[in-house]
């Protein structure tokens, strides 16, 4: 009894970090997927006990009080049939709003693009033969390392900011025996299977002195079997690991000879005040995602809501229940007044709802979405009023751009080295690992085609114009057309950089000569014509 209650409060666990950041990591997921997942996730209950989405709901939606013994019970989050779509097109306008709303993808659209940009350029890397066999098949099921990063790992370490990689043997298959080395190679169990935990699913650690391993950690699984869905618990340690169930009894236990927890943290960078927690670049474009969500929202509601105008007319043809009677072939009768010896009838007039408010929606939509892309550097905005950019303004662009695909592209490489470190530990069993680390290269790529075939030729022709013309401030020019280069062509290695320098200079200083000369032909010519006798 006593050590199934010392397994309960194991399992237990909860890190101080992850109770802070656990709703922001799963909301931050949900901005990626988008979808479904989006407009049903729920991140708790407020004072009112309704749900709390990404769709905040306003003072005049919440249900009178009066009416809370016949409003339906909430009965759960995404995937309860009072949930789907088709059930919430009521007379709730939040229900409304949010049946109607389309979920906006600007934080995938962010994610993939710059991830095409990048994976479009090819990744080298060499290492010894059994991390390259690893490259080849990276989680046991033919997945190479390309597809792992580009497809599955590097959209989530992005958007999330973190991510953790399992490293592991797999599991012996029932019914074998493995007693020697040969048993091991023979059924593939010496192989390094690789697999991610998302944040909210490492639920409890401990690091080291230097803060960069787990000593120990707590990670929540998910399990299906023939009855569902069961969610378990496996504590790791440095020498094994121990599976429970959620009553706290042991499942599986098996050991380990790596001399470490075979989990791994990536990051994109830290957040300053946490040990353990990482920053998402794309955190500002999540949040800009639900405004632009809820703005639109509105504008839906607004659009539905005056698409039928109303009508205004006499108060007597009023019913008591509330209802106008209309007559045959849809006929609405006029108010008819007899006052003394004239006749009037009282008309109908429609309603126009003032837009004003709704423009002004829109406008700040628009406004959401050139943030977005000024955040992310997705497209190099003209402006509203159609004035086209100029071609230093375009450079700017290009050069921004270049540099925060490359900072991005130095983040997986890192995210790759910390990768292949902990798996040829795997592979080798904490022994002698099958090479150095030091043979381990991975290159990412630094500079990116942003220019189009037409900016290329364009600019290659006004820096060739530039240069014709240069020559009579040799330094001034040199330090003027160096700069220029390296914003033309942005992420070439120093080396290259050097070699342009180099011709520029040799240029400039031919150029130089050239003009000195033909300078002093010219005033040698002037003095002679102004000189008696010459």
């Amino acid at each position: 009894m006593v050590h199934e209650k010392a397994n309960l409060d194991l399992i237990g666990r909860r890190h101080p970090e992850w109770r802070e950041h656990q709703l922001r990591w799963r909301w931050l997921l949900d901005s990626l997927e988008g979808g479904e997942r989006y407009r049903q996730a729920v991140y708790g209950y407020d004072r009112r006990g309704l749900p709390v989405r990404n769709l905040v709901r306003h003072k005049r939606e919440y249900p009178d009080p009066r009416d809370a013994g016949s409003m339906p019970a909430f009965d759960g989050p995404s995937g309860a049939s009072s949930d789907t779509p088709s059930t919430l097109t009521t007379d709730d306008d939040y229900e409304l709003r949010r049946a109607r709303t389309p979920v906006p993808t600007f934080v995938a659209e962010a994610v993939q693009t710059h991830l095409a940009r990048i994976y479009s350029r090819e990744v080298t890397r060499s290492g010894p033969d059994a991390l390259a066999a690893w490259w080849r098949d990276v989680d046991g099921c033919g997945t190479s390392i390309d597809h792992w990063m580009g497809e599955t790992i590097t959209p989530l370490l992005l958007a999330l900011g973190q991510i953790d990689l399992c490293m592991d043997h797999p599991p012996a298959p029932e019914g074998e025996t493995v007693e020697t080395r040969a048993d091991l190679i023979r059924l593939g169990l010496d192989r390094c299977i690789a697999s991610f935990i998302l944040p909210e699913n490492m639920l409890w650690w401990r690091l080291d002195e230097t803060g960069q391993r787990y000593q120990e950690c707590l990670v929540r699984e998910y399990h299906e079997d023939d009855e569902g869905v069961a969610t378990l618990y496996r504590h790791w340690t440095e020498e094994g690991s121990t599976l429970y169930d959620d009553e706290g009894n042991e499942v599986a236990s098996t050991t380990h000879t790596f001399g470490r927890v075979p989990i791994v943290r990536l990051f994109d960078s830290k957040k300053p005040r946490c040990r353990n927690v990482g920053q998402s670049r794309y955190e500002g474009i999540a949040e800009r995602q639900r405004e632009y969500y809820n703005r639109d929202s509105e504008l839906i509601l607004s659009d539905t809501t005056q698409a039928h105008p109303l009508l205004q007319g006499p108060e007597d043809f009023v019913q008591a229940d509330g209802t106008i009677p209309i007559g045959p072939s849809w006929l609405l009768p006029k108010k008819k007044n007899v006052q003394g010896g004239a006749t009037t009838y009282e008309g109908f007039d429609i309603v126009d709802f003032p837009k004003d408010g709704a423009e002004s929606i829109r406008r700040n939509k628009a406004d959401l979405r050139d943030d977005v892309d000024r955040d992310s550097a997705l497209v190099r905005p003209s402006g509203r009023d159609g004035v086209p950019q100029s071609g230093l303004a375009k450079m700017f662009d290009h050069c921004d751009g270049n540099n925060r695909l490359a900072k991005i592209a130095k983040v997986l490489k890192r995210a790759e080295e910390a990768a292949a470190a902990l798996a040829l530990q795997v592979l080798a069993d904490g022994g002698i690992e099958p090479g150095p680390a030091s043979e381990v290269v991975i290159i990412y790529p630094a500079d990116f085609d942003l220019f189009t075939a037409g900016e290329v030729a364009g600019t290659t022709a006004e820096f060739q114009a530039l240069v014709s013309r240069a020559g009579s401030l040799p330094k001034t020019e040199g330090l003027m057309l160096r700069r220029l280069v390296r914003l033309c062509l942005p992420g070439l290695s120093d080396g290259h950089y050097a070699e342009c320098d180099q011709e520029i200079d040799a240029y400039l200083a031919t150029r130089a000569g050239t003009v000195t000369t033909q300078e002093r032909v010219v005033v040698q010519d002037i003095h002679r014509r102004e000189t008696p006798n010459g």
